[in-house]
């Protein structure tokens, strides 16, 4: 009788499955923490809209809890990518989905850097002070959330393979829809609230969001391509 090599599986990966169950962990000490500060947050973002200031000190949320809710996101995003990649057979399906996450991660990191230095820069030049520490605070909080709304697709990838990837997909395309709804809406409603001119604001997005998401993809595709062939 034969060995035969059983296939990689995420779900098998002992270090992938670790750092899940510690996300996991984590969110519940968020939540044990600061869920109230979150939901207000929530609230003043989506429903308090005509709000002068809707950030107040209700919507604290401590050091280590941000540091969490970056995580949710940098994590679930890494994985999300990988599990793309794989569906597309532009990633081998092997016991190296460790590096490769670790690798997309870092990328990921590097582009939530350099985008906040963006934005800071050009907000700070083109817009008041209260403003643009506004719209930072509102962004960065749409970057912690994001890893709740990406949640379900995780679980799917992990946990339900049998699911046809484009549903995740499709899935991913919504929250991704969103976010752009929200940041837009927000930009409308703090930054350009006196003179809304859509071209501005599509130009802003532009040259902020959409440029730096298609070379951060770029990025992942090319690490991708290192990775495969010099690892």
């Amino acid at each position: 009788m034969t060995d035969t090599t059983v296939p990689y599986c995420m779900l098998n990966d002992n270090i992938i499955m670790s750092l899940f169950i510690l996300n996991l962990v984590g969110i519940s000490y968020v939540f044990l923490m600061n869920g109230a500060s979150i939901l207000e947050r929530l609230k003043c973002t989506f429903y308090y809209e005509n709000k002068a200031i809707p950030f107040n000190d209700r919507t604290h949320t401590t050091k280590i809890c941000n540091i969490l809710l970056y995580s949710q996101t940098i994590f679930y995003s890494a994985i999300l990518i990988t599990g793309y990649l794989q569906e597309h057979r532009l990633l081998v399906n092997d016991e190296r989905q460790t590096l490769y996450i670790s690798f997309y991660a870092i990328a990921i990191i590097t582009a939530l850097l350099l985008k906040r230095f963006l934005y800071d820069i050009v907000n700070n030049i083109l817009f008041t002070n209260k403003d643009a520490a506004e719209w930072r605070s509102l962004y960065l909080f749409t970057i912690k959330i994001a890893g709740f709304a990406l949640f379900p697709a995780i679980i799917a990838i992990l946990f339900i393979p049998e699911i046809p990837f484009q549903y995740v997909e499709i899935y991913s395309i919504l929250i991704l829809i969103a976010y752009i709804y929200t940041i837009t809406s927000s930009l409308i409603r703090i930054i350009f609230c006196e003179k809304r001119n859509y071209l501005d604001i599509f130009l802003y997005l532009c040259a902020l969001e959409f440029l730096p998401m298609a070379l951060v993809w770029k990025l992942i595709l090319q690490l991708n391509e290192f990775i495969t062939t010099k690892i």
